[in-house]
């Protein structure tokens, strides 16, 4: 063979081995180079942590058990309707990913399954524009309406009996988190029999906003886990049967709490009177920042638990979690990482206000549903329903549209209608209490609130 066509070879091999060098270092620069959210948000967003439960046939089945004026909404000729009336009945929103057309609040995979994940209750749609974001609290929200669909269509029953939720937009999700772990062992391997957890009851929740999680300190309404809290948001890993392989998942959620750390709130998207702002900015700083922080460039959370017979808020959500249901979890898997222990709370931890336009309904219960009636006891309607979805906004009082009520929902409508009334009277969503803001006069009410908009 001759000189010049050896070279030849050799420069067409060197370039080869140059060009797949040059095509796969920015593949494993980019890997290597993945910030720990943006591993988080991948996680959140396409990895399965509970078994496939639902998949767009079942949903689409669940329409038989609907209501005239529910299956009245169906277009036909419309191959997707069903799914979008679904979406509306139950409280889905769009993903913000490719997610094979299911929701925001589950991973679809490649055969369809649905897989619900940590968003169906900390992801909705932003208030005003109606846009899907992580981390916005799922104030829409009807598990239980879809269960009972499920359940009338298909004869399927759940292993054991639990109320999702009793209203609208709130879930029961310590119960679940009880139900579950009280079937575990301490390393998370299944019990033949479950443990006792003493003398508990189902109580509503709303879910807070996730981009208060960087300013905190400790989690839970009552600040119940502090330090390392990683293992603490896996808890509703629990559906999977294998324990250890719930626990070799603490690595994807260290990332996901990584990403949940990142997420910015809303920004309050009407004009704001800056003069009034101003002022209110005063009145909050006299009354109200020694619990809820400071706020720009110098603001300070102070992460404070503020004792029950203090903020009076309704009790259900401190007294009836267990101190059997604690001290398990202090002893299992959870509870045994970089945490600084679960502790016997005594009250409430005031959160950060950043967003709170966003947030509504208030309390931990959702039982106030504005930012005027947070300041103002006779603005508190002790039955309401909310008018339309997120788009419906209150502008004036700063939360939920919503229609007061007489009376609680007729004990015979239907589930899905009965569970929009919010009966502040049930155990668990008392809106009474946070009288701090009481004293002041409506002129400085007005100014906090429009303050609290710049937040």
């Amino acid at each position: 063979m001759n000189q010049p066509r050896i070279l030849q070879r050799i420069f067409l091999a060197a370039f080869a081995v140059f060009t797949i060098a040059l095509l796969t270092l920015p593949l494993r620069q980019t890997a290597a180079e993945k910030t720990a959210e943006e591993r988080g948000l991948f996680n959140l967003t396409h990895n399965s942590y509970d078994s496939p439960r639902l998949n767009r046939k079942l949903i689409e089945f669940a329409a038989k058990a609907w209501e005239p004026e529910w299956k009245a909404k169906i277009v036909a000729g419309d191959p997707d309707s069903v799914l979008k009336v679904a979406f509306e009945r139950y409280g889905f929103s769009p993903a913000t990913w490719d997610n094979k057309g299911g929701p925001l609040q589950f991973v679809v995979n490649d055969n369809g399954q649905w897989s619900q994940t940590c968003m169906l209750c900390h992801g909705g749609r932003v208030p005003i524009s109606g846009e899907s974001k992580i981390g916005m609290p799922n104030t829409e929200l009807d598990m239980q309406t879809m269960f009972e669909d499920i359940t009338k269509a298909t004869g399927m029953k759940a292993p054991f009996t639990l109320t999702f939720g009793q209203s609208r937009g709130r879930t029961n999700a310590f119960i679940f988190s009880l139900e579950l772990l009280r079937r575990r062992n301490e390393d998370l391997s299944p019990r033949k029999d479950p443990a006792p957890m003493g003398d508990y009851s189902d109580y509503d929740l709303d879910p807070p906003a996730w981009w208060y999680l960087k300013k905190k300190t400790a989690i839970y309404a009552d600040g119940g886990v502090k330090g390392d809290f990683s293992r603490a948001i896996m808890q509703f890993t629990m559906g999977e049967s294998d324990g250890a392989k719930i626990r070799s998942w603490e690595p994807d959620f260290k990332d996901i709490l990584a990403y949940l750390k990142s997420i910015e709130a809303p920004k309050y998207p009407l004009p704001i009177d800056q003069k009034l702002a101003a002022d209110g900015k005063q009145v909050f700083t006299k009354t109200c920042s020694g619990c809820h922080g400071s706020y720009g460039a110098d603001g300070k959370y102070p992460n404070k638990i503020v004792p029950l017979e203090v903020v009076g808020t309704d009790s259900a959500r401190l007294t009836k979690l267990t101190k059997e249901f604690r001290d398990y979890y202090k002893k299992s898997w959870f509870g045994r990482s970089g945490e600084q222990g679960y502790e016997y709370p005594t009250g409430y931890v005031a959160p950060p206000l950043d967003g709170v336009w966003a947030s509504a309904p208030y309390f931990h219960n959702g039982s106030v549903p504005t930012l005027y009636g947070v300041l103002t006891a006779e603005a508190r309607p002790k039955y309401f329903r909310r008018i339309g979805g997120a788009k419906e906004y209150d502008a004036k009082d700063i939360g939920l549209k919503v229609e007061a009520l007489n009376a609680a929902a007729p004990k015979d409508a239907p589930g899905e209608a009965r569970r929009r009334v919010v009966d502040t009277t049930i155990t668990g969503l008392g809106n009474q209490g946070h009288p701090f803001g009481f004293k002041l006069n409506e002129k400085e009410k007005r100014q906090v609130i429009e303050f609290l908009k710049t937040l």
